[in-house]
């Protein structure tokens, strides 16, 4: 081939002792062949090896074990490494490397292959090295068996390499070991005290003081878990406390209590004493949170009155339902009796605060919407606004997501406070933008070039957002942010390194801590990406390349997990009849912080571009507002409708007059008199009826009445 001597690497693996005559030894020599034309980076070669080789019908556990039977784990991790970005030969190399790492896990998980491991565990020194392999590999997945052998206590020396092999999967160990410690026996618990210790893993921390102060473990068991406890940093002996915060941090979200995060589902684990470990999938999307509850209610059921604990149970309880994705089964659903809505108003309104509090600081913006809903629901009026201490309630006026804004105004509206707060003059500018709001999504785009921005931006026009600004970097883009209406979404085009940098900048800006991200990638850096920000729920990537279709539907799945969807029109109209419901309220209260005329510019605007029974909402406001702008513009209004819409404005003039008094211009007096004169009365919802109704509440001459009588 003229290759250099230092290029040469064999495509075929025709020599290796594990090859197989027929369909195996085609499918090894595929695999080689791959590889090969990889590394001397020939990709149309490649790329047709690999397609010969998956078009042969190979299984990805059928893969994985040809990789590891012929020792070719290194020679795999250098061909990826140097095919990923390799053109012509990408997505391929992408394909073969997710068909490898499923078909390792396949392997490692099957149940029959552990317990041969296991058996390998009492055989010659290469068959327990292999067999030690294969269980760590395993992970999770082997230790109810493992944790079998030492329950059964049939020999001291496999005992001894079964603990070396629990303590070397580590922290993956620590969950199902501490989900059976309670229930072991006192030998048992020991042994598994003291493989916690040496793990050195703190998830175990309260599962390992509960049995340290339990009055059913024995002296030797309370010893050996209160030693491990220790060695991991435990240092408070509240059980409930532990707990509570083991819950938090799952609550977080923190990866590292996942196993596999990658996987679509994780286990959560159980013991039976006939059973034994038990291990029930759950979706990854809710993992975290159904671990949160959990432990939330092992706090409370240690202590009642652990106020956070309830927090936790909530918020995770509320936070599961919206995170779990469209197909995903929940298994624990369908033994729940209650809502998530009906704890979070039943806990009341103290705890709907914290659970406020938490979604805040989480920058959940489906969580703050919910708490806001309970707490609306909840609290006592004139303890809307408390005196002292933290008032998330009042961070969401600042929220950045305009529907979050919108809610908790509503709420505060609402509530009629007699005092004034902090923030209160935001309140009703807000319930003022609530009713011009429409059913647009505004987004930004941030991208090096200006073909990319272009190209995105035309993507997220015809995905219904409107673009306001876009630019090579996010803080070229404040000024634009700061006078929009709220982000719905930005887009960045970056590479893995620059996105790290760019999210750091748009999370720590006050208009999108909390606005859904996502990042346009290639399909290498997809990989890091997702790994990256695999805590961050507003955050996602998307590879370059795809149709409008697989744009539009990905931005959507953000948006639903982010922030609960996209603003609709239903919502939009909602908002908006909520809002001048509200503000009704506050002009008829009269009193308390709330300023009514500070919503008279977006009043009196939505008089002109809204119609229907929506408009006399409006109209019904702007007649409670005690000024010269309202009244005239009312009348303005009324004198332009016709029929029945007519009818009604007029009364709403009229009812604006005998509370404010006449506030009217003559040339409006003039026209009134011009519309009496060409209508007839013929009953109380008659134009001239109505029409006589106002000129009568301007407290106008009594000119007209006489003209007309004589008539």
């Amino acid at each position: 081939t003229g290759l250099d001597a230092a290029n040469q690497v064999e495509p075929a693996l025709a020599s290796s002792p594990a090859l197989q005559d027929g369909k195996d030894a085609d499918q090894t020599r595929l695999v080689g062949d791959f590889l090969h034309y990889v590394l001397i980076a020939k990709p149309d070669l490649a790329e047709a090896a690999g397609r010969k080789l998956f078009d042969s019908g190979i299984t990805d556990a059928q893969l994985a074990e040809l990789v590891s039977e012929n020792d070719l784990d290194d020679k795999v991790d250098r061909s990826l490494s140097r095919g990923r970005g390799m053109a012509g030969v990408g997505p391929m190399v992408t394909e073969f490397e997710k068909r490898l790492e499923e078909g390792r896990l396949d392997l490692a998980r099957n149940q029959d292959r552990i317990k041969e491991a296991i058996g390998m565990l009492d055989g010659s020194l290469r068959a327990q090295m292999m067999g030690k392999r294969r269980l760590i590999q395993a992970g999770e997945y082997a230790v109810p068996q493992l944790l079998d052998v030492l329950v059964a206590a049939k020999s001291a020396e496999v005992e001894l390499r079964v603990t070396e092999v629990i303590e070397e999967i580590k922290r993956q160990a620590v969950l199902p070991l501490c989900a059976a410690l309670p229930e072991l026996s006192a030998t048992v618990q020991t042994k598994v005290c003291r493989m916690l210790a040496k793990i050195g893993w703190p998830t175990a921390i309260p599962y390992l003081l509960e049995v340290a102060t339990s009055r059913q473990s024995t002296p030797e068991v309370k010893d050996a878990a209160m030693t491990a406890f220790r060695r991991l940093g435990g240092t408070s002996t509240d059980v409930s406390a532990a707990f509570t915060a083991l819950g938090r941090k799952f609550f977080s979200q923190e990866q590292s209590l996942i196993a596999y995060p990658a996987d679509p589902a994780n286990m959560v684990w159980s013991y039976g004493p006939h059973s034994g470990l038990v291990q029930t999938p759950v979706p990854t999307s809710i993992f975290c949170q159904v671990m949160a509850m959990r432990n939330a209610r092992t706090a409370l059921a240690a202590d009642p009155t652990n106020r956070m604990a309830l927090a936790v149970f909530v918020a995770a309880d509320l936070r599961r339902e919206n995170q779990i994705l469209a197909g995903e089964i929940d298994p624990f659903a369908a033994d729940a009796k209650y809502t998530p809505q009906f704890f979070a108003t039943a806990a009341g309104s103290s705890i709907s605060r914290d659970v406020l509090a938490m979604a805040i600081d989480a920058n959940d913006t489906a969580l703050v919407r919910d708490a806001i809903s309970a707490l609306g629901m909840t609290v006592e009026r004139g303890r809307m606004v408390g005196a002292g201490g933290r008032q998330p309630l009042l961070e969401c006026l600042r929220y950045p997501d305009r529907r979050v804004q919108y809610d908790s105004a509503l709420v505060l509206g609402a509530a009629m406070p007699e005092k004034a707060f902090a923030g209160d003059n935001q309140v009703v500018p807000l319930l003022a933008n609530a009713i011009r709001s429409d059913n647009d999504s505004y987004a930004v785009v941030v991208a090096s070039t200006d073909e990319d921005r272009n190209s995105l931006s035309s993507m997220l026009g015809k995905a219904g957002f409107v673009v306001v600004a876009s630019g090579p970097g996010f803080y070229d883009l404040e000024a634009e942010i700061n006078r929009s209406n709220g982000i719905d979404l930005v887009v960045v085009q970056a590479s893995a390194a620059d996105a790290v940098t760019a999210v750091g900048q748009i999370r720590n800006f006050v208009g999108t801590g909390a606005t859904p991200v996502l990042l346009m990638s290639s399909g290498a850096d997809k990989i890091t990406m997702d790994r990256e920000f695999a805590s961050d729920r507003a955050t996602g990537a998307f590879i370059n390349g795809g149709t409008e279709a697989q744009f539009q539907s990905a931005v959507n799945s953000l948006m639903d997990v982010a922030s609960g969807g996209r603003l609709t029109e239903v919502d939009s109209m909602t908002y908006t009849r909520n809002a001048l419901q509200t503000l009704a309220n506050i002009a008829l209260h009269g009193k308390g912080p709330y300023d009514i005329t500070a919503a008279e510019p977006s009043l009196l605007a939505a008089m002109s571009s809204i119609s229907g029974g929506m408009r006399l909402l409006v109209a019904e406001v702007v007649s409670l507002i005690n000024s010269d702008t309202s009244q005239q513009a009312l009348i303005d209004a009324a004198l332009a409708a016709s029929g029945n819409e007519q009818v009604s404005l007029l009364d709403f003039a009229a009812s604006g007059a005998r509370s404010f008094g006449n506030k009217s211009a003559a040339r409006q007096v003039d026209a009134l008199r011009r519309l009496i004169a060409s209508s007839t009365g013929d009953g109380k919802s008659s134009t001239a009826d109505a029409a006589g109704r106002l000129y009568g509440a301007l407290n106008l001459s009594t000119d007209e009445a006489v003209r007309l009588i004589a008539e």
